[in-house]
């Protein structure tokens, strides 16, 4: 036994170290108490390799001579095996809170990388050099959402609304008033304190996607680490789950539409990254327009237009990124905008495979002119032979549009289109 005697003091001293882990990793803060120790979880790992040898040793003896089941040196082997894995699951479990933990990952593997995440805490200022893509809007969205009907608004919300109702007119008119009035009170408090609990701010930057809620800590993943399956949406509460990198879970996030469409489209090429100049493209303009009794968005160039029937979100989105996509309820006019990121030629190439892959028209400016008369935000025409385009610049394209349209007044022959044209 003498060639057991260092591994069962190893194996004697190792079971208040791992006894006093599993007790700091199971806590309510054990972010916090892990981040104040870094010395017991740096000892721990050290002393790792030579408490699986003992274990292994003590193990392999007592399966060749066929220990006792009650030889002391045994029963701690046993006893620290089982609490090795107990914790091992446990550090697994609090790894996969913060990234993607592999179900192979060893303990030690787990505590390390626990650490490094640890101490490298999510900063809710924006980068030298990095830029902001889009930022949730806390107002009620007039925009699509996902939720019943096609609303912005969470399903359980939706329920509780009449029930409280009902609850309250039945109480009142059951001569209950002070319940009924008490009940009322508790509703309107939850439903003001509950959603500004769970909310926050969302932003994309041209680097990553980032959380920053109202209660807890800031959240974010990079968005070239972003896989296809990487994002999940309850469309009951609006709760994202994102995984990269990192794993992030935002709670209510406001306009999740929007928020899906601009992740989707800047986590892949040829979005990814494109925003890190910081500039959009100026000379195009947006607005809804309509080509005989077809509505859609109409996208002016200074050499070209396109026009993209409504009702073609999905075939954009598609058409930009070439792989399918389960999104949908959205309009092109969103895809549209966002490719504004890309430079000049890669921004007509992509609205050139819009425009094929929902069934528009691509007009050059030398084939069609521009007929003036009315303000552009009340009537835009365009007309190309006996095809006529009418629209409508609202605001953020209004300058954009009359600047665009002088080169429209030439007559048809006098210069040359970069989309293509049906």
């Amino acid at each position: 036994m003498r060639i057991l005697e260092g591994g069962a003091e190893l194996i004697s001293g190792a079971m208040r170290p791992h006894a006093e882990l599993e007790a700091m990793l199971s806590a309510r803060g054990w972010k916090r108490r892990f981040l104040k120790q870094p010395e017991r979880v740096s000892a721990f790992v050290a002393g790792a390799e030579a408490v699986r040898e003992a274990l292994e040793r003590v193990h392999r003896r007592a399966a060749v001579e066929s220990w006792a089941e009650d030889m002391p040196i045994l029963r701690q082997a046993r006893a620290l095996s089982t609490q090795r894995e107990r914790l091992t699951r446990l550090a697994r479990e609090r790894l996969d809170t913060l990234t993607v933990a592999p179900p192979d990952v060893t303990l030690e593997e787990a505590l390390t990388r626990l650490e490094a995440l640890l101490r490298q805490p999510v900063s809710k200022a924006l980068k030298e050099g990095e830029v902001l893509v889009f930022e949730s809007d806390h107002g009620r969205s007039k925009q699509p959402g996902p939720g019943v009907g096609g609303s912005n608004i969470p399903t359980p919300y939706l329920v509780m609304l009449p029930v409280a109702v009902l609850l309250f007119i039945f109480l009142m008119a059951s001569g209950a008033q002070t319940l009924g009035l008490t009940f009322l009170g508790f509703f309107m408090g939850g439903s003001l304190l509950w959603p500004l609990l769970r909310s926050g701010r969302v932003r994309i930057t041209s680097e990553r996607l980032l959380w920053s809620p109202v209660v807890g800590e800031a959240q974010a993943v990079r968005l070239d680490s972003i896989a296809d399956d990487g994002v999940r949406l309850d469309r009951s509460q609006f709760d994202l789950e994102v995984t990269g990198d990192r794993r992030l879970r935002a709670r209510s996030v406001p306009n999740p539409l929007r928020l899906l469409l601009t992740l989707e489209l800047h986590r892949q090429p040829p979005l990814l990254g494109a925003a890190r100049s910081g500039v959009q493209l100026e000379d195009v303009a947006l607005f809804p327009a309509k080509v005989g009794d077809v509505d859609g968005l109409c996208v002016l160039r200074p050499h070209a237009l396109a026009f993209v029937p409504d009702r073609r979100g999905l075939q954009s989105l598609q058409a930009v990124t070439g792989k399918p996509t389960s999104l949908n309820g959205f309009e092109a006019d969103w895809v549209l905008e966002a490719l504004r990121w890309l430079p000049a030629a890669e921004f007509d190439a992509c609205v050139s495979r819009v425009v094929k892959a929902t069934g528009g028209l691509a007009w050059a400016a030398g084939d069609a002119h521009f007929v003036p008369g009315l303000p552009v935000w009340v009537a835009i025409r365009i007309k190309r032979g006996e095809q006529v385009l009418l629209g409508r610049a609202e605001w953020l394209y209004r300058a954009s549009a009359e600047r665009l349209l002088q080169g429209w007044r030439k007559r048809p022959g006098e210069g040359k289109g970069t989309y293509d044209s049906d």
